[in-house]
C-alpha cells in the first residue's frame, strides 16, 4: 500500500514511532527517518506547536515545514488517518505529505552563493554541490555530485579525516585542503565545515570551499627565491664572504673555506685571521686590509691585489673586491667581499692561448661552413627579417649549435644596445653577468635546450652601456633532419615586473614587521567589524590569543559596555575612514580576565580593490592615568603646604573668639544677666562655622579621590575662599573680584575648582614679592570668543570664563609655552615643584574645558579657565538666613547614637532629645551591638566612624544583618573617609563634622521621612 503512494508516507504508532515507510519517504529524510526511531524531527507544524497534528487521530491538511536529508527546508500538507484491519495492531497512523518549496530564496541562495558548497553523507557521498563549487573544480555535477569525497582528495584520506571530525560534533574553520580538479591541477583551498544532527544522529556535513592557490602560489615562489639565492652563493666557484658593519662574519661559502684552508666561525672577525702583504712582500696592518678599507671609507675597491700567506705556510696572491653594502636609509649594514686566486695566472695565459689557437680552427671551420651556406643563408634571411623585423618588444636571434650569435632583430637591438654589425658573430655569454657567466649558465642553457627540448628561465642580464635588465629567456633548439643546426632564443626585459614582485613582498615583509613588533595593540577589522589582524601586544594586552580573536567583532570582545555604541559610531565616522590621517580618541576597554583598562585608539581606514578596512592601533593609558593620579595628590600637598604658614594664625584667632564669648556668656549667666548673652552666642557660632569651612576646604585640598564632577555656581564659590586667599596673598598683595552677575552653571569637581583658583593665587603671589594686585574675574563667553582653534576638541557652544590677573613681572614666551609641563618651574630649588599649573590644565581639560594663559614680561600674567555651560541649576551655599530655620521635630522615634568621644555623644544625644527623639547611646561597637540586640524598635543608628574595635562601617554592616531595614547615618570627620559612602546601600548616609543641629535636623527628616516642622526653643 505505502509504495503504490505517489507522495512520501509512512506508518506510526500514536506516539510517532515509526513502523513503515515508501521509497519516496526515505528518499526525502534519508538517515534522519529510521524503522523504530521517531518522527518529532522530521517536521514542525506552521503557526502551531511542533507536534499539535499527534494528538489526533485524523487530521486533513496541516501546513507543516520539514527538513529534508539534502538540508532544505520544505512545506507540505500534512494528511493523519488511522488504519485498521489486517494484522496491524490498533492505533496505527498514516501520515501522508504533500511536498511544496518552502523557500526559492533559499535555493537560490544555495547554488549561487559566492563561496562553493556541498553537502556530504556520513560515508564520505557528495548529496549536493553548488554552481561555485562545481565551477571551482571543472566537474560537471554528475562527474561531482554522487562520487566519494576521496576521489578529488589530491592527498588520499585528508578529507575524510575532516569528516570525522564533523561527524563527531566539532565545527572546524579554514581547514586547509588539495583538492584535484577536472582539468588534473591541484586547487590549494580552505574549508569550513559543520554537521546537521536529526535525533541525535548525523545527517550530513555542510563544507563551504575558499580557493587559496594564489596566496599558495606566492609563499613557495618567496620560498624558492630565498633558496636560490643561498644555492647560487654556495655554488660560486670563486671565494664569497660577507660581514657585518663591524667586520664580524655573518656568511662564508665552501669555496671560501677551500681558500683559507680552515673553517670559521660565523661573528669572529676573519680578516684579523689573515696575514696580508703587499705584492712586493711588505706585510699590511690590519686596517690596511682591502675589506677594512671598503668598510671604513663605504665605497669599494675592484682588483685589489694582496699576497696572502695560509695556515700551511703557503702564499697566494688574491685579487679582492670588497663592497660595501647600506640600508634602506643609507646607513653601512656590512660588506662583501669576493676573492679570486690568480696565483695560477701564468698557467691561465698559457691555457688562454692554446684555447685561442683551437679557437682559431674553430672559426676557420666555421668561415668554411658559412661560405657553403651562404646561398641557402641568403635565401632565408628575406624572410626571417620579414617575420621578426618588426617585432621590438621582443629580442629574437639566432645562434648556431655553439652559441655564435647568426641572427639579430630590432627588438633585440632596442633592448640590448648594441647592432647587427656588432654581435653577429660573437658568443651570446656576452650578455650574461661575470658571475653568471663564471658559474656556466651560457653552456648550461645550450645544454637545457638540446637535452628537454626547450629552456626557459629569469636573469639578469647585460645591455651594451654595462646596465643589467632582469630577463625572461626561451631558447628553443633548431633541427634539420634530426640534426641541430642552432638555437632561436627569444629575450624579454620583465625589470618592471620583477621590481614590482620583489617590492610588494618587501613591503608585506616590513609591515608584519612592524606590527608584530610594535608596542602597542594593534587590530585590523574587516567591512564587519571582526577581527581579522591581532598582534602580539595586544594578545598580551587583553589576554585573547590570535586565533581566539580572528573572526571576533572587536566591541564585543574588548570595549567595555559604557563606550561600545560610541566606538562603534566612531567606526563609522567619516574621520575614521578618510585619508587625512589617523583619529585618536580615549575610551576604555576590558581584558579576558575582567579587568578594565584604559586605552587610546588610533583608527585609521585602508582602501583595498573592494570595500576598506580598519586599523586600530590600542595604547595603555594605565601608567599614564596613575601617574597623572600622583601628580593631581602632589599639587594638593603643595597647596596645603602653601596654606600652612597662616592657618596657625587663623586657627587661634577663631578659637579665641570662640573661647572668649563663651567665657563672657559664663559671667552673664553668673551674673544673672542672660539677656545679654545671644550676641555672644552668634559670635561663637560664627567663629566656629567659620572654623568649620576652614577645616573643610583643608580636607578637600588633601583628599585623594577621582573627580566628583557637580552641577557648581562659581561666583559663591570663590567668593567663599576671600579669607583663605587673602590669608595666602599676605598683607602686601591685594585681593579684588570682578565677578559678571549673571554667571552661568558650569559642571566641575568643586574640590578641585577652589584648588585650582588656589594654586593660581599661590603662583600669583610668588610673581609678585614686592607686592601688587591679584583679580578674580567671572564672565559668560561663546565658543566663537575663544580661540577654539588651539583646542583639540570643543564640547560646548557656551563657556564660564575665570581669569586670575596679577602685576607681576609676567612670562617669556618660551616659559609659557613649556608652562603646562609636569615639573617645570622657574621658582628656585625647594619652593616649588612645577606640578600647580599642570594640574590646572589638567583639571580643565578634565572637565571637557581648556586653560590658557597671556603674559607679557614686565606687565604681569593672565591665567583663563574655560569650563563649559551647564543646563542644571547648580547647588548653593546655605545661606546665614537658613542656618537659624526651625528643626524639624520627631514623633518619639528611637535612635541608637553610638560615639566613644565623651563630649559629641552627650551633645549628639541632647539635641536628638531636643528634637523629640528616643534615646539609646554607647560608647562603642559591641555596647551598640548589644544595645540594638536588646531593643527590637530602634528605627535610627547613628555611629562614628572610628570607633575602637568595631569601627562605624563595620558595625553598620552587622546592623543591617540584624535588620535589614535599619537606618544607618555615620558621621566622620577624617579627610580619609571621605569616600567611605562608596557602595552605601539604601538607608546609609554619611554627614561630616562639625555639623549645626539644623543640619543634622534636616538629615534625621530626610531619613526618617517626617515632614512637620517646630520651633526649638
Amino acid at each position: 500500500m505505502l509504495e503504490a503512494m505517489p507522495m512520501p508516507a509512512y506508518l506510526c504508532d500514536g506516539s510517532g514511532v515509526v513502523l513503515a515507510c515508501n521509497a519516496k519517504a526515505a528518499r526525502l529524510w534519508g538517515d534522519a527517518l529510521r524503522i523504530g526511531g521517531s518522527d518529532h524531527a522530521l517536521w514542525t507544524a506552521a503557526g502551531a506547536s511542533p507536534h499539535a497534528a499527534q494528538a489526533s487521530d485524523v487530521a486533513d491538511d496541516i501546513d507543516i515545514v520539514l527538513e529534508a536529508a539534502a538540508g532544505e527546508r520544505l512545506r507540505a500538507s500534512l494528511s493523519v488517518s488511522a488504519v485498521t484491519g489486517g494484522e496491524l495492531p490498533s492505533g496505527v497512523l498514516l501520515k501522508c505529505f504533500q511536498l511544496a518549496r518552502a523557500s526559492d530564496d533559499a535555493e537560490d541562495l544555495f547554488e549561487n552563493g559566492a563561496v562553493g558548497l556541498r553537502l556530504v553523507a556520513a560515508d564520505g557521498t557528495i548529496l549536493r554541490a553548488n554552481r561555485t563549487e562545481l565551477d571551482l573544480l571543472g566537474y560537471r555535477r554528475d562527474e561531482y555530485v554522487g562520487h566519494k569525497l576521496g576521489e578529488f582528495d589530491a592527498d588520499g584520506d585528508h578529507l575524510a579525516r575532516l569528516l570525522e571530525r564533523v561527524r563527531a560534533g566539532e565545527s572546524v574553520d579554514r581547514y586547509p585542503a588539495r583538492l584535484v580538479g577536472a582539468d588534473g591541477r591541484v586547487r590549494h583551498v580552505q574549508i569550513s565545515s559543520s554537521g546537521r544532527f536529526a535525533d541525535g544522529q548525523f545527517v550530513h556535513s555542510r563544507c563551504f570551499t575558499v580557493d587559496v592557490s594564489g596566496q599558495e602560489q606566492l609563499s613557495r615562489t618567496i620560498r624558492k627565491r630565498e633558496q636560490f639565492s643561498g644555492q647560487v652563493l654556495q655554488a660560486l666557484p670563486v671565494a664569497v664572504y660577507t660581514t657585518d658593519a663591524a667586520g664580524r662574519l655573518t656568511f662564508f661559502n665552501e669555496a671560501a673555506i677551500d681558500l683559507a684552508g680552515w673553517r670559521p666561525s660565523l661573528g669572529e672577525n676573519w680578516a684579523a685571521s689573515w696575514k696580508l702583504s703587499g705584492l712586493d712582500g711588505t706585510p699590511l696592518p690590519q686596517e690596511q686590509y682591502p675589506m677594512a678599507i671598503a668598510l671604513r671609507e663605504a665605497r669599494p675597491l675592484h682588483g685589489e691585489m694582496v699576497v696572502a700567506e695560509r695556515s700551511d705556510g703557503s702564499r697566494l696572491t688574491l685579487a679582492t673586491y670588497p663592497t660595501p653594502l647600506f640600508d634602506d636609509d643609507g646607513s653601512l649594514s656590512g660588506g662583501v667581499n669576493m676573492l679570486l686566486d690568480v696565483t695560477g695566472q701564468k698557467e691561465a695565459e698559457q691555457a688562454l692561448q692554446g684555447r685561442n689557437a683551437r679557437l682559431e680552427q674553430r672559426v676557420s671551420e666555421r668561415i668554411r661552413v658559412a661560405e657553403t651556406t651562404s646561398m641557402n643563408l641568403h635565401r632565408s634571411e628575406r624572410n626571417f627579417a620579414l617575420l621578426v623585423g618588426s617585432v621590438i618588444d621582443y629580442a629574437i636571434y639566432m645562434l648556431d649549435p655553439q652559441g655564435v650569435i647568426t641572427n639579430w632583430n630590432a627588438g633585440a637591438e632596442r633592448i640590448k644596445g648594441y647592432t647587427a654589425e656588432e654581435v653577429i658573430g660573437t658568443h651570446f655569454s656576452r650578455f650574461y653577468t661575470p658571475e653568471d657567466c663564471a658559474r656556466g649558465m651560457p653552456a648550461a642553457a645550450l645544454e637545457t635546450a638540446r637535452r628537454e627540448g626547450r629552456y626557459n628561465a629569469e636573469g639578469w642580464r647585460v645591455r651594451k652601456d654595462g646596465s643589467r635588465f632582469w630577463a625572461n629567456v626561451v631558447v628553443d633548439p633548431i633541427h634539420d633532419g634530426g640534426r641541430l643546426i642552432g638555437f632561436a632564443k627569444i629575450t624579454r626585459d620583465v625589470t618592471e615586473r620583477m621590481q614590482a614582485e620583489t617590492a610588494l613582498v618587501e613591503s608585506e615583509y616590513l609591515a608584519r614587521g612592524v606590527i608584530d613588533t610594535a608596542l602597542d595593540g594593534f587590530a585590523q577589522l574587516d567591512e564587519g567589524g571582526l577581527i581579522v589582524r591581532w598582534n602580539p601586544r595586544a594578545e598580551s594586552l587583553f589576554g585573547w590569543q590570535r586565533e581566539q580573536a580572528i573572526g571576533q567583532p572587536l566591541s564585543a570582545l574588548v570595549v567595555a559596555e559604557p563606550d561600545r555604541q560610541r566606538f562603534e559610531d566612531s567606526l563609522r565616522s567619516p574621520s575614521a575612514r578618510g585619508a587625512s590621517g589617523a583619529a585618536v580618541r580615549p575610551i576604555e576597554m576590558i581584558s579576558r580576565d575582567g579587568r578594565r583598562i584604559p586605552v587610546e585608539i588610533s583608527v585609521s581606514s585602508l582602501s583595498l580593490h573592494q570595500g576598506y578596512r580598519t586599523n586600530i592601533f590600542i595604547r595603555d593609558l594605565s601608567e599614564k592615568v596613575l601617574i597623572e593620579a600622583q601628580l593631581r595628590q602632589a599639587q594638593k600637598m603643595e597647596a596645603v603646604g602653601q596654606l600652612t604658614g597662616g592657618l596657625a594664625h587663623d586657627f587661634n584667632n577663631l578659637l579665641q573668639g570662640i573661647i572668649g564669648s563663651l567665657d563672657l556668656i559664663q559671667l552673664r549667666v553668673d551674673a544673672g544677666r542672660t539677656g545679654e548673652v545671644t550676641r555672644f552666642v552668634d559670635g561663637a557660632l560664627n567663629s566656629a562655622n567659620r572654623a568649620a569651612a576652614m577645616t573643610h576646604r583643608l580636607l578637600a585640598f588633601s583628599r585623594r579621590q577621582p573627580l566628583d564632577p557637580r552641577p557648581v555656581q562659581a561666583n559663591p564659590l570663590m567668593l567663599s575662599m576671600a579669607d583663605l586667599l587673602q590669608r595666602t596673598l599676605g598683607e602686601q598683595i591685594g585681593l579684588e573680584f570682578d565677578l559678571a552677575p549673571d554667571l552661568w552653571p558650569t559642571l566641575c569637581d568643586p574640590n578641585q575648582l577652589e584648588s585650582a583658583v588656589l594654586n593660581l593665587s599661590i603662583n600669583a603671589r610668588d610673581a609678585m614679592p614686592e607686592g601688587g594686585r591679584l583679580i578674580i574675574r567671572s564672565r559668560n563667553v561663546t565658543v566663537d570668543d575663544v580661540k577654539t582653534r588651539q583646542w583639540h576638541e570643543v564640547n560646548s557652544d557656551r563657556y564660564i570664563c575665570i581669569e586670575v590677573v596679577d602685576t607681576g613681572a609676567g612670562m617669556s614666551p618660551e616659559v609659557i609655552d613649556r608652562a603646562f609641563e609636569p615639573f617645570f618651574t622657574t621658582k628656585a630649588v625647594g619652593q616649588g615643584t612645577g606640578l600647580g599649573l599642570s594640574m590646572v590644565y589638567g583639571f580643565a581639560r578634565q572637565s571637557n574645558g581648556y586653560c590658557d594663559i597671556r603674559s607679557t614680561p614686565g606687565q604681569g600674567s593672565t591665567v583663563v579657565l574655560y569650563l563649559p555651560y551647564h543646563l542644571d541649576e547648580a547647588g548653593q551655599e546655605t545661606s546665614p538666613a537658613t542656618r537659624h530655620a526651625p528643626a524639624t521635630p520627631g514623633h518619639g522615634e528611637i535612635v541608637l547614637v553610638v560615639e566613644d568621644e565623651e563630649v559629641v555623644r552627650h551633645v549628639v544625644v541632647e539635641v536628638l532629645h531636643q528634637l523629640g527623639y528616643m534615646v539609646l547611646e554607647a560608647a562603642d561597637g559591641e555596647a551598640g551591638l548589644a544595645a540594638l540586640r536588646s531593643c527590637e524598635d530602634v528605627h535610627l543608628l547613628i555611629s562614628d566612624i572610628g570607633l575602637p574595635g568595631m569601627n562605624g562601617r563595620a558595625l553598620a554592616d552587622a546592623s543591617r544583618a540584624l535588620r535589614p531595614d535599619l537606618k544607618v547615618l555615620l558621621m566622620t570627620g577624617y579627610a580619609s573617609d571621605a569616600s567611605a559612602s562608596e557602595g552605601f546601600a539604601a538607608g546609609m548616609e554619611l554627614i561630616t563634622k562639625p555639623f549645626t543641629v539644623e543640619a543634622l535636623a534636616s538629615r534625621l527628616r530626610r531619613m526618617l521621612g517626617d515632614s512637620r516642622a517646630r520651633d526649638l526653643s
